[in-house]
Formats: structure tokens, sequence, C-alpha cells
């Protein structure tokens, strides 16, 4: 990931040595969810999204920021960043595959030849560049030109404002740059835009108008997308925005935020010697955890559908037609009305999860009963260990179960930090944003039913009987 970086880092470094940088940033979820554009309701396409645990299709700062993690390595900033998910488009079937991606996310520190302050982004502040509806290129707006792409190829052709024509073996930056001045009175608007605007020199640095006068740090995404391990047929049409978009111009991104504001600040204020690495920014590096961002889940709500993580789908999510490659062409002969649904599986009625735990310290912890498979997940594992009439479930390695009625060989009922236990449940299948923990390396994942005496008690003083 660092040298499908390294180009811009080198030109931010040019043009302003004081920036951070979260490379290689993975997904917390892909779903048809939108806050900002759709809030409470579902979303007209696909997303990648990438930050808090606690996203859903709803914005509240105060309870954003309470997410139990998030895949960005400085866990005080819990906000969320996404974009229209990629898809492959096969020439032959006409079927779309969701194409593997990640997130470079930029906070450049440009305060323009006024030498303005810049300021940390407000609570409940929430801002989208680009336009989904877009269908050709202005040169001279800026908010064009805030949308780039470049194709990572030995004969790359220059960054431009529309999806390459070639293909990009080692993959594709999708780019957005967000305007970095605000009203200083309004944390969204009607069009999630009017209350921000670019700086007055150009798109991506320099002073702000007097209409918006507060000079935000600024926010850039590279959107790494893994095209290159999908055959190319030529573009336009080989590869498709979740709206539907084969040229590219449609390309948008949505920000909601969830820092720790006065870290953000201090952030600002204090490192501009940072120079794209967020290590050499004391007072983020004192708060940086990369396995905790690793081993960040969904736990919100997914839109109930097929979105062709696992294998290709013949519409688009949302019946968006496909079009720039030729005429306008429907993806979809009828829409659907999807519901929302958990994305971690509940538990069978009665059950709870406790948390993790460590084994016994002279066996296992739950010795009654096992079975281990590759369709394994907690709920699958309580499910097997209350038919056979046991009030306690563990699971461990991604795809062992284990029941009892007590723990024994030494275990306790003393909870680990949950990031002891971050091996993925083996039922979750391959796509990179699976949703459930089924223990760790000789941790248990615990569950255990209501006649276990659990209901009502703390989950961090629970005791069980032990032998």
């Amino acid at each position: 990931m660092f040298t499908r970086i390294l180009s811009f880092a080198a030109l931010a470094a040019v043009v302003s040595a004081e920036y951070w940088t979260f490379g290689g940033t993975s997904l917390i979820t892909q779903t048809r969810l939108d806050s900002i554009v759709n809030p409470d309701a579902i979303g007209t396409h696909v997303h990648a999204i990438v930050g808090a645990s606690g996203f859903s299709n709803h914005y509240d700062y105060d309870e954003l920021v309470k997410s139990n993690c998030t895949t960005i390595p400085v866990q005080p900033d819990k906000s969320n960043y996404w974009a229209p998910q990629l898809y492959h488009q096969n020439k032959d079937t006409g079927e779309f595959t969701a194409m593997p991606t990640s997130f470079n996310i930029y906070y450049l520190l440009r305060n323009g030849p006024k030498n303005q302050t810049i300021k940390a982004f407000p609570k409940g502040l929430r801002m989208l560049a680009g336009d989904t509806y877009r269908r050709t290129f202005n040169e001279s707006s800026f908010a064009d030109q805030a949308i780039t792409y470049v194709c990572l190829a030995d004969n790359s052709p220059p960054e431009g404002p529309a999806m390459p024509t070639q293909q990009c073996p080692g993959g594709l930056r999708a780019q957005v740059f967000f305007p970095s001045c605000w009203d200083g009175v309004n944390l969204d608007s009607p069009d999630h835009k009017s209350h921000l605007s670019y700086p007055i020199q150009t798109f991506n640095g320099g002073d702000c108008p007097d209409s918006h006068p507060v000079h935000l740090i600024s926010l850039f995404y590279e959107m790494f997308v893994d095209v290159g391990s999908f055959a190319f047929s030529g573009n336009p049409g080989t590869w498709v925005l979740a709206n539907g978009d084969t040229t590219g111009y449609g390309l948008h991104a949505d920000f909601q935020n969830g820092w720790d504001v006065d870290l953000l600040q201090e952030a600002i204020d204090t490192c501009s010697d940072a120079n794209g690495n967020v290590l050499d920014c004391p007072p983020l590096a004192a708060v940086y955890d990369a396995d905790v961002a690793a081993a960040c889940v969904y736990d919100g709500y997914l839109v109930d559908e097929d979105i062709g993580l696992d294998a290709p789908i013949s519409a688009l999510p949302g019946c968006n037609p496909v079009f720039g490659a030729s005429a306008d062409v429907s993806s979809c002969s009828n829409s659907t009305n999807p519901q929302l649904i958990p994305a971690q599986t509940p538990l069978p009625a009665g059950w709870a999860e406790v948390g993790c735990i460590a084994e016994g310290t002279s066996g296992r912890a739950l010795t009654a009963l096992t079975f281990s498979g590759s369709n394994m997940t907690k709920s699958a594992c309580a499910a097997f260990c209350a038919s056979h009439d046991f009030a306690l479930a563990g699971v461990e390695y991604s795809d062992e179960c284990y029941c009892d009625n007590t723990l024994k060989n030494g275990a306790t009922g003393d909870l680990l930090p949950w990031t002891k236990c971050t091996h993925r449940c083996a039922g979750n299948g391959d796509v990179p944003t699976d949703y459930e923990i089924c223990g760790g390396a000789a941790m248990l994942t615990l569950m255990s039913s209501g006649s276990n005496g659990t209901s009502g008690a703390s989950r961090r003083t629970l005791r069980f009987e032990r032998e």
C-alpha cells in the first residue's frame, strides 16, 4: 500500500509538508446506506464505507463517538468516510462484481497565502463532495477539478477527471478533495454542500472567501480499487460505479465527523512536521492502535440484498441504470424494497454474548461437547449447545464450538479486552467486511443462556460456577 500512495504523497510534500495519512484503511462495511443524503432510509446505491463501527442510516455525533471501534488506526477518530462502490461488469454476461476496495485518507494543513488559522471539523459537521448526477466536466469548476482518477500502470496516463480507458494492473485510485472553507454556522445544508466552499485560489489550497471564513483542515480521499485482478474489455463499460456511472464524472464522497475535536485541533496546532506519517504527530501517535483498527467489525444494520461480494449479480442494487458506455440501459427489470437486518446474526432467544475470556489454565474451559465447521458463527454455536441442554457456549479459532454448564480447568469469567478475540467466524465467508468474531488463539468468545443466571448482571463483573 505504501507504493500506491507514494506518488500523491510526493506531490503533497512539494505543496505542503504538513499533513498526515491513514493509508490502506480497511472498510467497515459495504451497503446501500447514506446517513447524509438518505437519512433514516435505504440509500440509492451501494457505498464502500470506512471508519466507525457505529455507522447507520442516521447521523448523530454524540452517538457515533460512542462506537466500539473504528478501522482508522487513531481510535478517537470515530468519523465515517465513504464513496460509491466500484463494480466490474462482465462484457459477456452483463453481470456485476464488487471489486476489492480500501481508502487512503489525507489530512492536510493548507492555510493559504494569508496564513489563515486552520480549525478542526466542528461537532456534527457532515459534507458531500462531487455529484452523483454529473455527466460532464467543467474545467473551470473547482468542484469538478476536485474529482480525479489515477491509473497505476507502467504506462500510466496522466491524472484525469474521467475513468481511465486502459487497464490499470496496479489498481485504480478514485480521488476526491473536499472543500475546506466553512460558513461558521451551519453543520449541514439542503444540498449538503452550500455550508462549505472551496478556497479562492484553487480547489486544494488557498484563502477562504468572506462568505465561508472559517478555514478547516483539508480532507482528501483516495479510494483504491483492485481493478487489475479483473478482465478488462475497455472503458467506458468495464468499470461501473454503484450509481450506474461508467464515465467517472458521477464520483462523489461523503464525510460525517466523529473526531474528538480537541484532539484534532491539538494535532493541527502541533504537528507541522508530520510529513505524511501520522506517527510523527505526538498527540495522534499516543492513541494510534493498528491492532484495534484491524480487529474492528461492524455492529450495525445492512440492507438485506446481494451486493455482489461473493458472486456476480445481474443488476446494480437499487436498480440503477448503467450509463455512459452507450445509451442508458436499465440494469434491472423491477425494483425491490429490501429491509434492514443486523450485520451480526442474533443469538438464539434467551442467549447473550458475555465477552472474551481465556481458556483454562490446565485444559479447555468448556469440555462437555464440541464441534467444528466451516459454517461456524456465534449463533450456530449457541444453538448447538442449547439443543443439547447446555447453558454455556464458546467459539474459538474461527470454527470451533465448545459447550458446558460450568467453566473448568481453572478458567474464570474474567473478561479480557475485546481485542484479544479477533478471529473472524468461518461462517462469515471470505468477504473483507465479515462481521462476526469467533474467539481467538486460546481465547473464547463466551455466550450464556439466561438459565446460567447472567441476566441483568454486569458484563464486567460476571462470575460463573467453576469446577
